[in-house]
């Protein structure tokens, strides 16, 4: 529907009773028991990882309520939804977090995947969990789609655990479903769509290589938003030509980025 119309058509109370459902869902994931540790050389669910899912999966929950009835404070609404969110996770980590452990370098790979591969791996990933951040601002369509690799990744865990997938299908998955949310922007304004892309560069430049407190990065960047207004570009002719190409441009780059994990299928080295 979103590739078709340019939208998911999320305007209706009943739609919001449906994603409702999904935080349910997450929240569901605690009747089950689960190892009380990280298993080392298998993608399996431990304590802090449904913790952390399902405070990421309630984050998307609350910010699609918030544009259906927030009205005219709604960003600062979803922006204080997005910061409580990571004070909760940071709560999270330090009651139930394994020392010297975190929860993206220390995912498990195939062994196909060299260490060189592993690094870029995780990094793109942080780099989407970040551009998941961003993509709560702007609609009920941005903010609920990042729930779909949230909770793909606890079910291909799940898959994981009963060995009817193995690791490398695992990330494969997961990556993938974090690329589709690119098709998020048919949704957006052409401003939208280039803040997303000044956010998504700044967001690994100040938190990941200058190692700057995640609070003063995500301030800087929900500052930017807020501050500096792009709208005047929103009529510019070649909006859509753009647009198309940062997609295309995107999905190569992410193909390129993944393609120790693809490769191995592709030679039969791992199902």
């Amino acid at each position: 529907m979103l590739l078709c119309h340019g939208s998911m058509f999320l305007d209706t109370p009943t739609d919001l009773a449906l994603i409702g459902i999904h935080g349910i869902l997450s929240i569901s994931s605690l009747i089950f028991h689960i190892p009380s540790r990280r298993h080392k050389s298998l993608p399996l669910i431990y304590p802090e990882i449904r913790l952390h899912s399902i405070c990421f999966g309630l984050r998307s929950v609350i910010c699609c309520f918030i544009d259906y009835y927030g009205g005219t404070y709604k960003l600062y609404y979803k922006m204080a939804v997005c910061f409580g969110t990571m004070l909760v996770a940071d709560l999270i980590t330090m009651k139930v977090a394994e020392p010297g452990n975190t929860t993206m370098r220390d995912m498990p790979f195939s062994e196909y995947v060299t260490d060189k591969d592993k690094h870029e791996v995780t990094l793109f990933h942080s780099k989407q969990q970040g551009a998941a951040t961003i993509m709560m601002l702007f609609n009920i369509n941005s903010a609920f789609s990042p729930l779909f690799p949230i909770q793909i990744g606890m079910f291909l865990m799940t898959l994981a655990r009963k060995s009817i997938i193995r690791t490398n299908t695992l990330q494969l998955v997961y990556s993938l479903s974090l690329m589709i949310n690119v098709f998020i922007y048919y949704t957006l304004s052409f401003s939208q769509v280039i803040f997303t892309v000044i956010g998504t560069s700044l967001f690994p430049l100040l938190r990941i290589q200058l190692r700057i407190n995640k609070y003063i990065v995500w301030s800087i960047i929900f500052g930017i938003y807020h501050f500096f207004d792009l709208q005047f570009i929103d009529n510019y002719v070649y909006a859509n030509t753009i647009t198309y190409t940062i997609i295309y441009y995107y999905l190569m780059i992410s193909m390129y980025t993944i393609r120790s994990l693809y490769v191995p299928l592709l030679l039969g080295k791992e199902i």
